[in-house]
């Protein structure tokens, strides 16, 4: 297990969260989860501007005296120094890494908050010499909450590795690899489908979480473009454009294709899988994410849904991930806490969630409840 150190950034004062194969980041609104999804993309962003390049991986051996921005790569808008130094910092310092109980890489940044700047400035590294997470690789795979939605047709761009971009705006790209015959790993297929084809396990997976959903992928080098076209039940075998469909679909695909393309101990980070989709679809790329974290893939997920948390827990019962490899950290606050609470709730072997704190997932049977009493009156 390694852990997220964050030290006086935003919301939190001192606060160490749990990192598992994969990682569900759940709890209401403001509550710490996006600040911690922002502390590691930012620590990233730390790595890849201030590191060097050896080997094709990321070192950070020393500090260089280079500012890393606050805005931009990988969607931040973080605003400027004031906003990100913790409201009852003591000392004008942030500290972002991640550790175990064998090794740690941390970075101390200066913050100047007289004079409010868009970047902050790294003073000191505390790094033990063997330390070696998947941060510091080049694939580092993230997604937005805000993706791209339906487009008739996305540009081609250069990439260093295989990628959907931030927002999912390289998919059709991705999808197109060595024209569709790119080959995935044999733990990723669906079920005891034959092909390893790409595109072939796009949409057996696409069929799994949306029956009836096909996609073929059109990529025109002259004009830079590549093109998604969708089939469903009403479109059989005369596909159409994304626009003419719902934003599920869009919103889905980068999921799917960078599950089953994201490199091996590597991160894999997406915020809001659920968006757009129904419950039913929900569920299954809960099922989905579970067997890409079991491929070797680190999941990090952030959610709102209950129906993607079952999935994951159908996936542990259906033993396609071990259960020892998830972690669900609830974010909550209580009145008297200067910092939110992070409660990592586990799941046994059969599925079941170790504990079930207050508001956790609880609406449901609160609204029951209310309509049951309301029925009686």
């Amino acid at each position: 297990m390694n852990h997220l150190k964050i030290n006086q950034f935003k919301c939190f004062v001192d606060a160490d969260i749990n990192i598992n194969q994969l990682t569900v980041m759940a709890g209401a609104n403001g509550n710490g989860k996006s600040t911690t999804i922002q502390a590691l993309l930012y620590f990233r962003r730390t790595i890849e501007h201030c590191g060097e390049w050896i080997n094709r991986e990321y070192q950070l051996n020393k500090v260089n005296g280079l500012n890393v921005q606050l805005n931009g790569a990988y969607c931040l808008a973080l605003g400027n120094s004031s906003f990100v130094l913790n409201r009852n910092a003591e000392v004008n310092e942030i500290v972002l890494g991640l550790f175990n109980e064998q090794e740690e890489v941390t970075v101390t940044y200066e913050v100047d908050n007289r004079d409010a700047k868009l970047h902050l400035t790294p003073k000191s590294l505390t790094k033990t010499d063997a330390a070696n997470f998947p941060i510091f690789k080049q694939e580092f795979y993230y997604l937005n909450a805000e993706r791209i939605g339906p487009r008739v047709s996305q540009q081609l761009q250069f990439f260093d590795y295989p990628n959907a971009g931030w927002q999912g705006e390289t998919t059709a790209q991705l999808l197109g690899l060595e024209n569709g015959y790119y080959k995935v790993e044999n733990e990723r297929k669906f079920g005891d489908t034959q092909s390893n084809y790409l595109i072939d396990q796009v949409n057996h997976w696409l069929d799994f979480i949306m029956k009836g959903v096909k996609i073929r992928v059109e990529t025109s080098p002259n004009t830079l473009t590549a093109q998604i076209l969708i089939e469903n039940q009403f479109t059989v075998y005369d596909p159409t454009l994304s626009t003419n469909l719902g934003f599920g679909i869009s919103y889905i695909l980068p999921i799917i294709a960078t599950g089953l393309t994201a490199k091996k101990d590597c991160y894999f980070v997406v915020e809001n899988p659920e968006a757009h989709l129904h419950p039913s679809a929900q569920s299954r790329i809960g099922r989905f994410l579970a067997m890409v974290a079991s491929s070797g893939v680190n999941v990090i997920i952030e959610t709102h849904s209950d129906h993607l948390v079952n999935g994951i827990q159908i996936g542990v019962a259906e033993k396609k991930i071990k259960n020892d490899g998830v972690t669900i950290n609830y974010f909550s606050h209580t009145e008297k806490n200067i910092q939110p609470d992070v409660q990592p709730i586990s799941i046994t072997d059969k599925g079941e969630l170790s504990d079930w704190p207050s508001g956790f997932f609880d609406q449901t049977q609160i609204d029951f409840a209310e309509l049951f009493n309301l029925r009686k009156g």
